[in-house]
């Protein structure tokens, strides 16, 4: 996992983070107060973000980069090349949940996908960006391939 500052990312990169952070903006999370934000890049250059949407039993929940993945998907896309989430964590770095990382593998163009993760500050300010590939986020993964 690296560690990068906005500037230094590609153009792509940057309106990837730019799309996941706005996102953000529209979540509905009244009882986790855990607002998150997903845009990724598809296959065929297109970007498709969401946001997480949280009901109150929680197994409703919609996790933003589920939402995303659902978006390119309805527009008749089954790869994605790059993801971005935006979160605001207390500590550490901000990266998809186990379940998201099974949904990415589903459709990830390949195990170098490489997946940012954006904290935000408690202003919505960039405080970091991490990259990882999905292959460092979920080793030994299962997926179609394996049935």
């Amino acid at each position: 996992m690296e560690k990068h500052s906005l500037a230094e990312l590609s153009e792509t990169e940057q309106r990837l983070v730019r799309e996941a952070v706005a996102a953000r903006q529209s979540a509905y999370a009244p009882y986790s107060g855990f607002k998150v934000g997903a845009a990724l890049l598809d296959e065929k250059g297109v970007i498709h973000s969401s946001c997480n949407i949280e009901g109150a039993d929680y197994t409703l929940t919609t996790h933003a980069e589920m939402g995303a993945i659902n978006a390119m998907v309805r527009s008749g896309v089954l790869r994605l090349k790059r993801m971005a989430v935006a979160v605001q964590a207390k500590t550490g770095w901000a990266m998809p949940c186990g379940l998201c990382r099974q949904k990415i593998r589903e459709f990830a163009a390949g195990p170098d996908v490489e997946v940012l993760g954006v904290n935000l500050d408690e202003a919505g300010n960039i405080r970091e960006i991490y990259a990882s590939t999905l292959e460092e986020l979920l080793p030994y993964s299962f997926g179609p391939e394996h049935l």
